[in-house]
């Protein structure tokens, strides 16, 4: 059994008026229990509905947030600066500076927090976590 952190693309996919077919068949397959976002995500995700102008794209994006289908199994995004087990985001930052990847602090945020919930990352941003512990069930869909 593993576990899955679903990053903000492959959690706002399914909303999109042609989602990923891959992905919607790879998020079947899986146990809800098992799916799991961090705060940092959901955040991300309410900031790009609040954007929106008031519509009603808007108030179903509204309605899917704040509804029963909402992602509820989440984590805080707090590992800055996690110690257990060498977890955190200035490691990955300075792994991926030494491997001539620099990256971003915010991706790092949702790498770590998949770290330190022993969680894969789910995403379709490969280039964003190369050399990291990743799988994209989109990937079929390009």
């Amino acid at each position: 059994m593993s576990r899955y952190l679903l990053d903000t693309n492959v959690i706002s996919d399914p909303l999109k008026p042609r989602p990923s077919d891959s992905l919607l068949a790879w998020l079947d397959d899986q146990a809800d229990e098992d799916l799991f976002t961090s705060s940092l995500n959901l955040a991300e995700i309410w900031s790009g509905v609040l954007e929106l102008p008031v519509s009603r794209r808007r108030r179903e994006m509204e309605t899917w947030f704040t509804g029963p289908r909402a992602r509820r199994h989440s984590f805080a995004a707090d590992c800055w600066s996690s110690m257990k087990r060498g977890i955190g985001v200035g490691r990955l930052m300075s792994d991926g500076v030494k491997a001539g990847r620099p990256r971003s602090p915010v991706d790092m945020i949702v790498a770590a927090v998949a770290e330190a919930n022993d969680c894969i990352l789910v995403t379709d941003n490969e280039k964003h976590f190369a050399g990291l512990k990743f799988i994209n069930p989109m990937r079929a869909a390009k």
